[in-house]
């Protein structure tokens, strides 16, 4: 369950998203790192490639390299191989499909970044979006890339789906893309705030969420729908019971 939080000022309408699940304590996109921020967040972050079988695969390089016992592009890799990797010595890689079933029994909204930045993963979009409406999660996840074309595929599939589009610092055509596309928000970094692109934003309806934030001092004082922190349960706990925040 979902601990009691104070109310806040503006803050009481920020979401609190886990970055890679509780990835300050907990491997990152793993199923220990998902659960374990549950009960302090409001939504999930997670990285998605495709297998070489075809396979959503939770992990945020496009190597096995940097975060498990392995070497490889995911790309080239089956799920069978890909499973018999360790992360940490005990976490395996997890399928988008195990992380669906985790959070179908909780109330968190997902954020799913598709990871088509660097390779394209041809139909990556089609199955992303039949996994989303087998587990009937269609309302409580958003997908978000640096790749255009792929939010462009989503929504070519899907009018419903929840889309982001991901931005550094923003580019200069980001807020009319965005709103070709019907995203609902823009995820970037914290220096976009204060940025033309920003200021843009104000004469649309679409969120400004912000990526990473780890100290609560770094949030802006201009209200943000949301952001995302790899130090989940400090974070969280410095703005629901800070005093400079109620």
């Amino acid at each position: 369950m979902r601990q009691k939080r104070r109310p806040r000022r503006w803050y009481s309408d920020m979401m609190i998203f886990a970055h890679r699940g509780y990835s300050a304590k907990y491997p990152e996109n793993t199923l220990t790192a998902f659960k374990s921020a549950l009960p302090f967040v409001d939504g999930i972050e997670l990285d998605v490639h495709l297998s070489k079988d075809g396979r959503l695969m939770v992990i945020h390089d496009e190597t096995v390299d940097r975060t498990t016992n392995g070497t490889g592009w995911v790309k080239d890799m089956t799920i069978h191989e890909l499973r018999q990797l360790r992360i940490k010595g005990y976490e395996r890689i997890p399928t988008l499909e195990e992380v669906f079933a985790l959070i179908k029994r909780n109330d968190a909204t997902l954020n799913v970044e598709l990871k088509t930045d660097q390779y394209a993963y041809p139909g990556i979009e089609r199955l992303a979006l039949e996994a989303v409406d087998e587990f009937q999660l269609t309302a409580r996840v958003v997908f978000s890339s640096f790749n255009r074309e792929t939010l462009i595929r989503i929504r070519d599939i899907s009018p419903t789906a929840r889309l982001a589009v991901l931005t550094q610092e923003g580019d200069s055509d980001i807020v009319s893309f965005a709103e070709t596309i019907r995203a609902e928000a823009i995820h970037a970094q914290a220096a976009f705030v204060g940025s033309t692109a920003w200021e843009e934003m104000g004469r649309t309806t679409m969120q400004t969420r912000l990526y990473t934030i780890n100290n609560v001092q770094d949030v802006p004082e201009v209200p943000v729908a949301a952001i995302m922190t790899d130090e989940v349960e400090r974070f969280a706990k410095q703005v629901y019971n800070n005093p400079v925040f109620i």
